[in-house]
């Protein structure tokens, strides 16, 4: 891909489901805001991403490596590290004076490729020790926790998750978010692939315990009070091998097809397909799918399973007439003195989960706007609170925005326009900044051309495609009301259906189906 052209009328859609049933006066039609405008990076300005949507980030940006989906901030606010993964480099970021007007960054292992003698995985997790001299960083596939100097970014030690104190053994682990205790004494991870809370004495550099929970857990919290961590579950269903094809290097009679349909009797029990036994993979929506646990850490020896629940939209649940096909993806959690707070990431929308009941109190929804109140994409995923507990800050992945809820009224306060894909957030201690990683920064902008010249991450779109760091100042209510507007634009241009008729009037195809009659009959591919 050298240049991108947005062709702003095929990102044209009439908002109506059953157009049929209303009059055109209630139609509104959504094109790329965009329309036939080059991509482009403009720092400064507005940039144009490949999709024809506009990045008008709020505050200022820092430049760190490709995909940041980690982010933790010191309780001083003066230091920021994110957590880069997906492409090479894989790193992170160690960001100094982040409040002042020339932050520096550290870059570990530095410069375009990973460096695995120093730093061989890394995965979202992160966290920094009481006294800022420590980073503790979730070492992914290498079924470890690194730790390694905030001051001159060299690496002190790591942690090897694959035992634990009482000599059980969890081989091909997967380590992903964590968090640590206000002391610094022990902190918690997720294993993604073994199905387990990981507990680590930070101090003395072990593994002290491990409580199975939920499949693929991806988010963890802490409570105020230290009691109780959370740990959110975003998959579905805990698959098994296939016969014995794999023990036996048998790939030979591995199946060539599907051997059931979704959500089908045969996938939920189990078949046998030419002479090849096939598990079932039991149901959907059982409490270890798609939930969230709450593990007792009271007794930090003998942790305890104490609550499952389910958030979000059930598989098979109807929205709209129309049966869920997926799970909510809860991916991330905060939690207060009163809620815990989860992202919905396959269903737009808050579970707000009462702390001391474990049951929800509410599915707050994140709609942008009236006319694509039906439609999905938000992708909430990183969570923040206000020190007062007053507001809670989402990061909302698909419209590349901040929402911002009243906490109080548990009510959608309005969006902030950041960078490409926010993925984590933090609030400094005084409440007066929003911290936001963007993993997709400001895209990769132009890969050749004439004109282009590589640099020394080569031409590759996910290496040229470097993610930022957004500080914002908190936004007054006026503010945020203003930002609400401008993400509106950044996302779509709303206009009626007269206004895409003249648009288009010289276009055979129609502004939506069965809107007119239309001479393409038929379309040809080669």
């Amino acid at each position: 891909m050298k240049t991108i052209k947005v062709i702003g009328s095929v990102m044209v859609m009439a908002m109506v489901l059953l157009a049929g049933h209303y009059p055109d006066k209630q139609l509104s039609v959504l094109s790329a805001p965009a329309g036939s405008e080059y991509t482009v990076i403009r720092k400064g300005g507005i940039t144009v991403i490949p999709n024809g949507r506009y990045l008008t980030p709020a505050g200022s940006s820092v430049e760190v490596a490709p995909h940041p989906y980690g982010l933790v901030v010191t309780d001083d606010g003066s230091v920021a590290v994110t957590a880069n993964s997906g492409v090479s480099p894989l790193s992170i970021s160690i960001i100094k004076g982040l409040q002042s007007s020339h932050p520096t960054v550290m870059q570990v292992p530095p410069g375009p490729s990973t460096d695995k003698g120093i730093l061989a995985s890394v995965f979202m997790g992160l966290a920094v020790s009481p006294d800022q001299k420590m980073v503790y960083i979730a070492g992914g596939q290498t079924n470890k926790v690194y730790i390694f100097s905030m001051d001159d970014g060299k690496k002190l030690d790591s942690v090897d998750c694959s035992q634990d104190i009482n000599g059980k053994n969890y081989p091909d682990g997967y380590i992903g978010d964590m968090v640590l205790g206000k002391d610094g004494r022990y902190l918690f991870a997720v294993d993604q692939t073994n199905f387990r809370l990981v507990i680590i004495d930070a101090r003395k550099r072990r593994v002290t315990g491990s409580v199975m929970v939920g499949r693929y857990p991806f988010g963890i919290a802490l409570s105020p009070d230290e009691k109780l961590v959370y740990v959110a579950n975003v998959g579905m269903f805990a698959y098994q091998k296939i016969d014995s094809i794999e023990e036996k290097s048998d790939y030979d009679h591995a199946l060539k097809y599907p051997p059931f349909a979704y959500l089908s009797q045969e996938m939920k029990e189990g078949v046998t397909i030419d002479g090849v036994k096939v598990p079932g993979t039991g149901e959907p929506n059982v409490p270890e799918s798609f939930s969230v646990w709450a593990v007792s850490v009271a007794n930090i020896l003998h942790p305890v399973v104490v609550a499952k629940i389910k958030t979000g939209i059930l598989v098979g649940e109807k929205v709209e007439g129309i049966p869920a096909i997926g799970g909510s993806s809860p991916n991330s959690m905060v939690a207060t003195s009163k809620y815990v707070f989860v992202s919905n990431g396959n269903n737009d929308n808050i579970s707000v989960i009462d702390i001391k009941n474990n049951g929800i109190v509410k599915e707050i929804p994140l709609r942008l706007h009236e006319a694509v109140k039906h439609f999905r994409g938000v992708i909430p995923f990183g969570l923040a609170v206000s020190p007062d507990e007053k507001r809670l800050y989402v990061a909302e992945s698909g419209i590349n925005a901040v929402g911002v809820i009243d906490i109080p009224s548990l009510t959608l306060a309005g969006h902030i326009p950041v960078g490409w894909f926010p993925s984590k957030l933090a609030i400094t201690k005084d409440g007066k900044k929003l911290i936001v990683a963007n993993a997709k920064g400001f895209g990769s902008g132009p890969n050749g051309g004439k004109d282009y010249k590589a640099g020394p991450e080569g031409t590759y779109i996910g290496c040229l495609m470097k993610g930022t760091v957004s500080v914002i100042d908190i936004p007054s209510d006026d503010q945020l009301t203003s930002y609400t507007q401008q993400v509106v634009r950044n996302n779509f241009n709303i206009g009626t259906l007269e206004d895409a008729r003249l648009a288009r009037k010289d276009n055979p195809v129609p502004v939506y189906g069965g809107e007119r009659s239309s001479p393409v009959k038929y379309i040809v591919c080669n």
